[in-house]
């Protein structure tokens, strides 16, 4: 039913009850799991530093994310028994998520209702609700209690 299957984490536990459930379908489905870190865009702070400093920080933020992400087969050893891809892209993460599912033939995206933005969302809007209305994919949304 589903090949592909697009987890955005942000290393909330919103998104890792959001992963558990992209594991589960993949066990059942035979499905190939994606999971996407998106590092928020620090450009404003090229204003501030020099570039030297800049590349620096983003260098820094590059690589705690990947090693985040290799950990998490500590936190779930079922992704070792799955086909499982990590990416790491740079910006806005909703935009970015887009651009992922424009980029891969994705069917299913499995997205946690709320993730670290706290009361910004409130304002802005959160990231699964603008990933749900620019989708042109399965969007499942998921909610922890």
């Amino acid at each position: 039913m589903f090949q592909n299957i697009l987890v955005p984490i942000d290393f909330s536990e919103d998104s890792f009850y959001a992963l558990e459930h992209g594991i589960r379908l993949a066990e059942k489905f035979n499905s190939t799991l994606f999971i996407l870190y998106v590092n928020h865009d620090e450009s404003m702070l090229f204003h501030y530093l020099s570039e030297e400093e800049y590349e620096k920080i983003r260098e820094k933020a590059l690589k705690e994310a990947k090693q985040q992400l290799e950990k998490l087969i500590e936190k779930f050893p079922e992704l070792k028994d799955i086909n499982c891809h990590y990416n790491v892209r740079r910006g806005i993460p909703y935009v970015e998520i887009i651009e992922e599912l424009e980029e891969k033939p994705i069917d299913l995206v499995i997205i946690g209702s709320h993730g670290r933005t706290g009361a910004k969302k409130f304002f802005f809007g959160g990231t699964a609700e603008k990933v749900a209305r620019r989708a042109k994919t399965n969007i499942m949304i998921t909610r922890r209690k």
